[in-house]
């Protein structure tokens, strides 16, 4: 019996020393690896850097078990290195087949500078959490009030702006929820969020919504590049809406409108925007031109 107990005190002493050196040598390569910009490199030094990185995922790769513990502490603990909280956030959803640490990456995701990095696999993350009910407004409030951010995706060749690709995530959450985001950037943010929110939240077209829109429009409140854009949303979307007006239920229309986008695809935005030229000129026959009500 003390032999026994002693050779599984062994093989407990040995698990844990294996899973304890697999996360040093995460730690040291991450010494190795992170903590720089990605955009000050030079395209030969990004594919050196590549390469460097690889060696961190592939490591990582060996025993994702032990890995994704140390992966998660890493991020936590994480407050200078923001391209490494995204890389490393992105690696824990290709290890994590069970979702178990999907909250530390939304927490990685939080902590990125989104000058750093080519957007395409942000969005994909972000809408992939909150397919999964995680709460995405800090890092769609990002996306939409980082200057001259936009979003290229690589299947569908399109080049979305910050404003296009937000509407992928906006249509995630219920309206409510939407709105009151937008309502937030747009008292409390920087001036491209608030631009931003203001197209948004116009092509949300909500009573409260469109109430500040009009207030703000008439108090002279809103940017004048903001107001024109607006105002040529509004009069564009009517306009195609009023062609194929037939749908007389706003709610089945949001409803339809939120369905739209089952993914991230050209042919997903075209039918969210036909729906909203749909629901705004039935909105403006209900409420008046340009909603003015």
């Amino acid at each position: 019996m003390r032999r026994l107990s002693v050779i599984a005190l062994f093989i407990i002493i040995s698990f844990n020393s294996r899973a304890q050196s697999l996360c040093e040598k995460l730690a040291n390569l991450k010494t190795q690896c992170y903590g720089f910009i990605p955009t000050s490199l030079t395209t030969k030094q990004q594919e050196a850097k590549s390469a460097e990185l690889d060696k961190f995922w592939n490591l990582a790769k060996t025993d994702p078990n032990k890995a994704l513990p140390c992966l998660k502490e890493m991020i936590l603990n994480e407050n200078n290195d923001p391209y490494f909280c995204f890389d490393a956030s992105t690696l824990i959803l290709s290890l994590d087949r069970k979702q178990q640490y999907l909250d530390v990456v939304l927490a990685g995701v939080n902590k990125t500078d989104l000058k750093q990095l080519q957007l395409e696999t942000y969005l994909q993350v972000c809408f992939s959490l909150a397919k999964n009910g995680k709460d995405i407004t800090a890092a769609t409030e990002k996306l939409i009030s980082t200057p001259g951010a936009h979003v290229y995706l690589t299947i569908h060749v399109i080049d979305l702006s910050a404003i296009d690709a937000s509407l992928f995530l906006y249509n995630t959450m219920t309206t409510e929820s939407a709105e009151r985001c937008l309502i937030n950037i747009i008292t409390n943010g920087n001036p491209t969020g608030r631009h931003n929110a203001a197209v948004v939240l116009n092509i949300l077209s909500t009573a409260r919504g469109d109430s500040l829109l009009n207030k703000l429009i008439d108090e002279n409140k809103l940017a004048d590049s903001t107001k024109a854009f607006v105002l040529k949303d509004r009069k564009e979307f009517i306009s195609q809406g009023k062609t194929e007006l037939t749908a007389t239920n706003e709610e089945a229309i949001r409803k339809e409108r939120q369905e739209s986008m089952p993914g991230l695809s050209d042919e997903g935005l075209g039918r969210y925007f036909r729906l909203t030229g749909t629901l705004m000129a039935l909105r403006n026959k209900k409420y008046g031109l340009l909603y003015k009500q």
